[in-house]
């Protein structure tokens, strides 16, 4: 029912071929910076990625609104504060199973456990009215339990599901035949195979697309491609029609007798593999851009400006007060690099007063560009959302919209 698992051997060249580019391009975008930097940019990453999974599943969370959940402020609004609730799950679950996803044996990430234990994680972070389930005309149909595969029959869309009681041993099948693919290349078109089978098998009653992503994300994690630096989710969800119907037509049957032996469409699915990689490629290229040393520098200087003319508002610092935006710019730089620096280091490279440099790190500190992990610690990187625009742009273009916090003594 599930076959071909992979395309026929004559579209696996291509496919492979992409599936080494990634590989190459991931190692050349990983040691651009420090561990701390890597870390505080995957958590505004796994913001951005929670955004991306909603938007693709229709329940769109605004930047600003996330922002306000992770600092604890959820919205009085029920429909507001369920996309808030399912974003944070979203961000939750990514942090908590990409450390055992990476210790984890290759053929682990297949079994039904993982994969019930994704959609336990996920779905038993919301309440009770969050995990009502719907059926196609809109009308409750009962209520999720987290991690239970489905006992009925469901369609979605143009896709009618297989039957429910052929799900145990459809994710069987899917665990005995992708958890034996050796060689990191193939690897990496497994990823791509299972992102669509398992949506294919459809093991639960809602959730399942997040769920996918969710394995798919993880498989990535283990196979060291991301680092926290980037997701295939962004790229899905701005090419959205194209995402979906690439799924639908590796849905399909096979055409004819050159398209495959299984009983899906091996055309179907390497098209489906190529988008994947597409998407993979384009993201890792554009993080790489970002990242690059002397753009990236010198759009730290900018936002120095910025910060010393308070966006736009009034300048920071009295007029016999110096300090040069450069200096600052740099400073933020190594900093983001580096990942930490001590306080009196940092300051030093401002080249100022003690006086006028303690308040430009105050200042630091109230607009969350930097943190410290104690009163009078060494300094490490903020990326608060207002940032994205001066130093990321084109990330997130959702969330630049968002405005810098006024400064606390204006």
């Amino acid at each position: 029912m599930i076959e071909p698992m992979l395309p026929a051997e004559a579209e696996l060249l291509p496919l492979m071929e992409m599936a080494a580019d990634l590989r190459t391009e991931a190692a050349r975008l990983l040691p651009g910076i420090g561990d701390t930097s890597r870390a505080a940019l995957a958590h505004l990453l796994r913001a951005m990625n929670s955004y991306y999974s909603n938007k693709i599943e229709g329940q769109q969370t605004y930047p600003a609104e996330l922002e306000q959940a992770l600092q604890h402020q959820l919205s009085p609004h029920r429909d507001v504060r369920r996309r808030q609730e399912l974003a944070l799950a979203h961000m939750d679950v990514e942090s908590l199973l990409e450390p055992e996803a990476r210790e984890m044996p290759w053929d682990e990430h297949f079994r039904t456990d993982w994969v019930e234990r994704i959609h336990r994680e996920l779905y038993q972070r919301l309440d009770e009215e969050n995990r009502t389930i719907l059926d196609q005309k809109g009308n409750p149909r009962g209520i999720m339990t987290p991690g239970k595969l489905r006992n009925w029959d469901v369609v979605v869309g143009s896709h009618k599901a297989p039957s429910h009681a052929f799900v145990h041993d459809l994710l069987k099948h899917f665990e005995f035949r992708y958890s034996r693919v050796a060689g990191e290349t193939m690897k990496v078109l497994v990823a791509g195979a299972s992102l669509h089978r398992l949506s294919w098998i459809h093991p639960f009653p809602d959730g399942n697309g997040r769920v996918s992503r969710m394995q798919n994300h993880l498989l990535l994690t283990h196979l060291n491609l991301t680092g926290g630096l980037w997701s295939p989710l962004r790229g899905l969800a701005r090419n959205q029609t194209e995402y979906y119907a690439k799924l639908a037509a590796a849905d399909l049957p096979r055409r004819n007798d050159t398209d495959g032996r299984g009983s899906l469409s091996s055309r179907g699915l390497a098209e489906f593999i190529e988008f994947w990689l597409t998407m993979c490629l384009d993201q890792v290229r554009f993080m790489g851009q970002m990242l690059a040393l002397d753009s990236l520098q010198q759009r730290f200087v900018g936002l120095a400006l910025q910060i010393l003319y308070d966006y736009g508002r009034a300048p920071l610092l009295h007029h016999r007060s110096k300090l040069r935006p450069e200096l600052l710019g740099r400073a933020l730089h190594r900093l983001f690099v580096e990942g930490r620096l001590e306080r009196g280091e940092f300051k030093a490279m401002l080249d100022t007063s003690d006086r006028t440099a303690t308040r430009v790190v105050t200042k630091l500190f109230d607009q969350r560009l930097i943190t410290s992990p104690s009163r009078l610690g060494s300094l490490e990187p903020g990326l608060p959302f207002f940032s994205l625009k001066h130093l990321f742009p084109g990330l997130w273009p959702e969330a630049e919209g968002i405005m810098s916090p006024p400064s606390a003594d204006k």
